[in-house]
């Protein structure tokens, strides 16, 4: 039977029959089904034990119809929220992403996973509509762990990863800590790539052949405390890390005569990150949190390019900061009702210090130094409405205030006021079932980088700053139907809509150049499958399917030819398909992954650019040969795919359609292995 026979089939049964649990299910792994129309999915371990999990990242992963987002980057701390929640709260933290927090939660410690689907009440969805819950074990728990990792590289490199982590958990008190330090490489490391630059005026085309290579270093501590409180607990956490990053290029041309042309990138950071949660229940229904977090950094950036009679050198400092103070008030008014509350502040600040140098002589591209502030405040308001046991309903708005301030080249204060309502709805007709429907209207956040001129030298280009850059907003309506189906299957269709004004795209500027600038309104449309398929129907004990597909339309109107075309960026197709299988006696499981080729294009002043990256695979074999010892190998892109870039550089200005030259560029990426070794020592 093929996949495609076993989607159709599974879109035409009988709601009511998927409702009822298969008869070689488990009742562990049937339970979930029967609860289902509650809207909160409990998954207990004995549904991952075939598995053998050792992480609740391992579990998360296995979970039906769910896939892990760790939210965005953005200023502010209440739209960034990823989709994962521990213990139903949010991690106090937004330089940490949700899966290294999760691979630090042992499997063991796990009393189950809560998969949660269009809103429940009492539950703070964090602006998802899907979200899992991990709950640790109350009971003592005490817990150190080693992590050995290593990558593995054609040309004999070794790039390792240590890591010591321990912590204590003991119902209410916690206390954690772990050191990481990794020397490793990126994709930026290649030999064998080749670029050829050819001219519609008849020039002898250009062939060069490229070698690249690359090294990075990171070091992170970080630990955290929480403690019982007057009235309830408070959690302090703490976070320091360095990273670097170092590159060099190559380009050795042999055609239509030799020449050479070096370039070069060096990037070391330095962040900290303080934050402190104050949970306190002041009634029987009614929660009051509080949380303060600090963010600071501190980057020194630098480019270089060299040929003949030529050298470039580009200097960037960035030191940033954010201040965030939240105030979260949650009151349950009923079993179908509860209410929540919040007020947020925040102080955001990016002080940038440039260079730009021909051959030792200074080039004016931007003000040599700029200063971004900003002060903003949130207030926001939700109810979730239980109506009846198959309906709920989610409304709610953020309003937001800020004020933004640039000195440096152009002094310049702005103030902003954008409301931000959204309604869910989510029916659940059968046990199997569920339709969601969404509307709500989003801001984009503004990147303070953009207000700052750069250059990048290993393309020949610069980007230009404009100060009057402003968030682009969007009207979102989006439809979302699932289906669940033995037990542990999955499949689901989400149609997103979005009207957007102020598109952030690149746009000319009357001072010469382009930037990321606002460039009219625009709309954009995805359509998504998603689908988690258990093997055991199919012949295959122990084995999952998961796959999505993702089809993405936009449109807006070109600055530079006023004709229609993709917003920057915008990939048209997206899509990875993974089988995994646990073999019987639990100690061997092994999988493939695929993630289809892609493709999307910036368009400048005069240049398009256009990236590829060709199909991708790799597989993976893990052994448990006891309950504390995990052992992984990992050999990926099986394939050596290629990544290439086109350039299409035109005399003046796109409008004009007259083409200066074409340039490709091919990379070739080998094979690597990838050893993982983690160790419970007690």
């Amino acid at each position: 039977m093929s996949l495609a026979s076993v989607i159709f089939a599974l879109g035409l049964a009988a709601p009511e029959a998927q409702a009822a649990p298969p008869r070689d299910v488990t009742p562990e792994v049937a339970a979930p089904v029967a609860e289902a129309q509650r809207g909160v999915i409990s998954y207990p371990p004995s549904f991952f034990a075939e598995q053998r999990p050792s992480t609740a990242l391992d579990m998360i992963t296995r979970l039906p119809g769910f896939r892990l987002d760790g939210g965005d980057s953005a200023r502010g701390f209440a739209g960034t929220a990823g989709n994962v929640l521990v213990n139903g709260e949010r991690p106090t933290t937004k330089s940490e992403n949700l899966e290294d927090i999760l691979k630090r939660i042992s499997a063991s410690a796990v009393e189950r996973v809560e998969l949660i689907r269009g809103g429940a009440p009492g539950i703070d969805m964090q602006g998802q509509t899907i979200l899992a819950n991990v709950v640790i074990k109350s009971t003592v728990q005490v817990e150190k762990v080693a992590n050995l990792q290593t990558y593995l590289y054609p040309d004999g490199l070794f790039g390792p990863l240590l890591e010591f982590q321990a912590s204590r958990r003991d119902g209410v008190n916690e206390i954690e800590g772990s050191v990481k330090g990794t020397i490793d490489r990126t994709d930026q490391t290649f030999d064998g790539g080749s670029r050829v630059t050819s001219f519609p005026d008849g020039r002898p085309t250009i062939k060069e052949a490229l070698k690249g290579y690359d090294q990075i270093q990171n070091y992170v501590a970080r630990g955290a405390v929480q403690r019982a409180a007057p009235g309830g607990k408070i959690r302090v956490n703490g976070k320091i890390e360095y990273f670097s990053f170092d590159r060099d290029v190559t380009y050795t041309q042999y055609e239509p005569g030799p020449g050479r042309q070096d370039s070069g990138e060096t990037d070391e950071n330095w962040t900290g990150e303080f934050g402190a949660r104050y949970d306190r229940k002041i009634g029987p229904r009614t929660d009051l949190q509080l949380v303060f977090l600090q963010n600071l950094g501190d980057e020194t950036y630098g480019s270089t390019f060299s040929a003949a009679g030529r050298a470039e050198v580009y200097r960037e400092r960035d030191k940033t900061g954010e201040s965030i103070l939240r105030g979260e008030l949650k009151q349950r008014r009923s079993q179908t009702l509860s209410l929540e509350g919040s007020l947020e502040g925040a102080y955001n600040f990016l002080d940038g210090n440039i260079g730009y140098t021909v051959n030792g002589a200074p080039v004016d591209i931007g003000p040599p130094h700029v200063k971004v502030e900003e002060l903003r405040g949130e207030a926001a308001g939700k109810a979730v409405w239980r109506a009846n046991p198959k309906l709920t309903v989610e409304a709610g708005a953020r309003m937001e205030v800020s004020r933004i301030t640039q000195s440096g080249g152009v002094d310049l204060e702005r103030s902003f006021f954008y409301p931000k309502p959204r309604v869910l709805v989510t029916w659940n007709p059968t046990g199997a079932d569920q339709l969601r429907v969404r509307v709500e209207r989003e801001v984009g956040q503004l990147d303070f980088g953009d207000f700052i001129a750069s250059a990048d030298l290993t393309a020949g280009s610069q980007d230009s700053a404009d100060a009057n850059l402003e968030p682009q907003r969007s009207w979102v309506g989006e439809v979302a139907w699932e289906r669940r189906f033995w037990g542990a299957g999955s499949i689901s269709a989400t149609l997103t809509h979005s009207e957007i004004s102020d598109v952030v795209d690149y746009k000319p500027l009357p001072t010469g150049g382009d930037a990321p600038s606002n460039i009219g309104d625009g709309r954009s449309d995805q359509f998504v499958i998603a689908m988690t398929v258990p093997t055991q129907k199919l012949g295959i004990s122990g084995g999952q399917i998961k796959g999505r597909l993702s089809w993405f339309d936009s449109e807006v109107t070109d600055p530079v030819t006023l004709e229609k075309r993709r917003i920057t960026g915008a990939t048209p197709f997206v899509c990875d398909l993974r089988f995994t299988r646990d073999m019987p006696g639990g100690k061997w499981s092994w999988g493939v992954v695929t993630f289809c080729p892609t493709e999307n294009s910036r368009f400048r002043f005069n240049e398009v650019r256009t990236n590829r990256q060709e199909q991708y695979f790799e597989g993976f074999v893990e052994w448990k040969p006891s309950s504390d010892l995990t052992v992984r190998t990992t050999l990926s892109n099986w394939s050596s795919r290629n990544v290439t870039r086109e350039r299409t550089i035109y005399k003046g200005s796109r409008a004009d359609n007259v083409v200066d030259k074409i340039e490709y560029r091919s990379l070739p990426f080998e094979p690597y292995l990838f050893i993982q070794v983690r160790k419970r020592l007690g």
